[in-house]
Parts: C-alpha cells; structure tokens; sequence
C-alpha cells in the first residue's frame, strides 16, 4: 500500500485561487498516486517529492508542464505525472489570462 499526498499549490499568478487549482488536482489524485504505486512494486524503497510547474491558459487548458524540482528521482513516475497534468482541464481563469503554477506531490510507501 502506498501513501502519496498533495500540498497546495505553492505558487500562483492569475484568475484561479490556489484553493480552485488543489480541487481540480484532487479530483484527479488516484490517476497521479496510481503513477507511483505501479513503480513501487519495481522499487519498494522508492519514496520522495516531485515539483510540478505549469501553466494554465485562457481556456482553463494547460499549456505546458514540467518537473521543476526532485528528490523521487524516477523519470518513469515523474513523466506518468506530467502527462496526467497536461490533460487535466481547469476552470478558465477570472479575466482571461494565464495562471501559473508550481504544485508539489510527496510520495512514500505506507511502510515508511
């Protein structure tokens, strides 16, 4: 069993609230802790954060996502990651314009 957890959005610009963009990730938390569980049966020590950083467009698309920071160290997760954020649709920012986003996930086993 795995335990990976979000924080909130650590830093913002634009339309949306900090607490708008945590919702919407939230709804999509089981795709994102199910990238980590499928490399923790490869690697059962395998625990740590990942920095996601990106950016939401007019729409409420996002326009580009990237691993800004790590201390997880597994390409495999990191990039099951980012292609879940990519398609992730958030609501248009207020007045148009871009919002962007650093948003960390912390992921350890349950066993640690």
């Amino acid at each position: 069993m795995a335990s990976a957890k979000s924080a909130t959005a650590a830093a913002r610009w634009g339309g949306l609230t900090a607490d708008e963009v945590g919702r919407i990730i939230r709804r999509h938390w089981n795709e994102i802790k199910y990238c980590y569980e499928k490399e923790l049966t490869r690697n059962p020590n395998l625990a740590g954060k990942i920095v996601t950083s990106f950016t939401i467009g007019g729409t409420g698309h996002v326009q580009d996502c990237d691993v800004a920071e790590t201390s997880l160290n597994d390409p495999t997760v990191e990039d099951c990651v980012v292609k879940i954020i990519k398609r992730i649709q958030f609501p248009a920012p207020k007045g148009g314009g871009i919002v962007l986003v650093s948003y960390p996930f912390i992921f350890q086993s349950s066993g640690q």
